[in-house]
């Protein structure tokens, strides 16, 4: 069966896995919860960070590659998943984030402790979660989110999302409310 190790980076982080109600060891999926909460504008992408790093080990104890997939119940938000399906590289040891674009055209907000996403093994199979105080170095360590073969520069430029403040939604609005008459 395979392991999914967490790094939490807050005692409250933690915690949350700690007393997971939803998990059973064997399942295929771990609910991952939102760690702050957080307002995405309509027609925003937004990073909601999740608070961890992990690495997945198969039965070998070889780290695997992994998914962060959607659960059913975003289809209950105005939220999606921007890339669909996050796919998270056996060497990648930076904090977990779930890129959302906001499609309605209101302003929603998650909570702290809502579960939008999931854990899943991209072999399909089973796992146990286990809360580890460090994890394994690598060579591509915390470099993610559209990062191969760009320049530091680059990077930091990408891992930027944009900021709207409520001001500014406004006047979207309103300049969307004036084209449309």
């Amino acid at each position: 069966m395979n392991t999914l190790q967490v790094l939490p980076f807050t005692a409250e982080t933690r915690a949350l896995y700690e007393g997971h109600g939803t998990f059973h060891d064997g399942d295929s999926g771990l609910d991952l919860f939102i760690i702050e909460e957080t307002t995405v504008f309509p027609g925003e992408t937004k990073f909601l960070k999740l608070g961890f790093s992990a690495s997945m080990r198969n039965k070998e104890g070889k780290a695997i590659s992994w998914l962060i997939m959607p659960r059913s119940s975003i289809s209950k938000t105005p939220l999606r998943l921007a890339n669909s399906v996050g796919l998270i590289d056996a060497g990648y040891r930076g904090e977990l984030m779930a890129a959302v674009d906001n499609i309605k055209t209101e302003p929603f907000t998650v909570k702290r402790g809502d579960r939008l996403f999931q854990a899943v093994a991209f072999n399909g199979e089973g796992f146990v979660l286990q809360l580890v105080d460090a994890l394994d170095e690598t060579a591509r360590g915390a470099g993610g989110y559209g990062s191969t073969g760009l320049s530091k520069e680059e990077k930091k430029r990408n891992n930027k999302s944009e900021i709207i403040n409520e001001k500014e939604f406004e006047n979207k609005k309103q300049n969307c409310s004036s084209e449309a008459s």
